[in-house]
């Protein structure tokens, strides 16, 4: 191509000299034959000349359009070749996902089958071994319940020895061995003692000595015993005279070996009782739930409670022999500086009954009332002198 349009000036102007020469010998008439038949070589000449370049240049042409039309087809095979292996990627692709789906459904719905079989297997098993299990627990309760019924009645019988002697020999605890038995007693169970009290077909006294024991071994385990003795006082009970007054009295003296707010509480509670609703039996349990409840007041430093002891003075029936009982009572006025309730004392009890009470209260007034105190000596010293003179 290049080489067409480098001799394609050329032939021009030699065309152009050629119609100029013509002009010329029409003009001067004076060219020769020879001269135009060279001329007419060197034409032919250079017209294969300029054949043989346009056919070189045709020949490069073709071979470069046939050059673009292979790279054309190579690109556009190129590009089909990938359309297609991107279109079979994506079919294959759509394909595997569509049978993995299948796959995963199918599996999905074969492994929750697998499971749900595998979990009934699990629960029929463990359902049985439940079952065995329950019913040996079922037995062992049954053998304990057995063995906690056959406890309540060898208790209940050595309980029912403490005041019937002929058993003792009987359950191997002769009469004349007390301590062995007490001590036999003590080892019995707190739940066991707590199932004769709660059974009502035993007597009153054998429920009554389980509570004494009971109190005994466990101070928060006097409710029995308090529970006992609030029937007591109610109008129809008839517990006072199957147990007997002095069991029962020595219970409320058992209490004074317990000292918790519990005690504290229960006592208060049936002082306020005997003192307010007047109960049959009033006289048996007053005094000494009185003087228990003092020892305890002055334990656990109560001394709100210095105000219902000061009124139960008048009524206290107080035996000589109980002396040191009177002595706490009065001590409890003195800690609590309660002055009143030793003057009432020493007026209601100790005057010309017991020297050493009167003595200790006139001590402890001379502390907290020395002019009463005085007085009362000059009186008592006066009635002294009055007497020895008229003897």
């Amino acid at each position: 191509m290049k080489k067409f349009i480098t001799y394609l000036p050329l032939a021009i102007l030699f065309i152009i000299g050629i119609t100029f020469s013509f002009a010329q010998q029409n003009q001067t008439t004076s060219t020769s034959g020879p001269e135009v038949e060279s001329l007419k070589n060197r034409i032919s000449e250079l017209e294969n000349k300029l054949q043989n370049v346009e056919n070189v240049e045709k020949m490069e042409l073709a071979a470069k359009l046939a050059d673009a039309n292979a790279r054309l087809a190579n690109a556009e095979f190129g590009k089909l070749e990938r359309d297609l292996r991107d279109s079979n990627h994506k079919w294959l692709t759509g394909w595997i996902l569509f049978f993995l789906a299948i796959i995963a459904v199918a599996g999905r719905a074969l492994w929750l089958q697998f499971k749900s079989k595998a979990d009934q297997l699990v629960e029929d098993e463990v359902e049985k071994s439940l079952n065995g299990f329950k019913k040996a627990v079922e037995q062992v309760n049954t053998l304990k319940n057995e063995l906690r019924i056959l406890r309540k009645v060898q208790a209940a019988s050595m309980l029912e020895a403490t005041f019937q002697p002929d058993f003792g020999s009987e359950l191997g605890y002769p009469k004349e061995n007390e301590e062995r038995r007490e001590v036999a007693l003590k080892e019995l169970s707190e739940e066991t003692l707590l199932d004769v009290f709660g059974e009502k077909k035993y007597l009153l006294a054998v429920r009554h000595k389980a509570a004494e024991v009971l109190a005994s071994k466990s101070p928060p385990l006097i409710s029995p015993l308090l529970e006992l003795l609030n029937s007591a006082i109610d109008p129809d009970s008839d517990i006072t005279t199957e147990i007997g007054q002095n069991r029962l009295r020595n219970s409320v003296s058992l209490l004074v070996e317990i000292e918790t707010p519990e005690t504290y509480e229960g006592l208060t509670k049936f002082l306020n009782r005997l003192l307010t609703e007047n109960p049959k039996h009033k006289d048996l349990f007053l005094t000494w739930t009185v003087f228990s409840l003092a020892y305890v007041s002055i334990k656990l430093n109560k001394r709100e409670s210095a105000s219902i002891l000061r009124r139960t003075i008048p009524y206290l029936d107080v035996r000589s022999d109980e002396d040191q009982a009177l002595k706490n009572l009065v001590r409890l006025f003195d800690i609590f500086n309660e002055p009143t309730g030793i003057k009432e004392i020493l007026n209601h009890h100790a005057a010309d009954r017991m020297p050493e009470v009167e003595t200790r209260c006139l001590e402890l007034l001379q502390k907290h009332d020395p002019e009463f105190a005085n007085e009362w000596r000059a009186r008592k010293e006066t009635a002294n002198t009055q007497t020895e003179e008229s003897s």
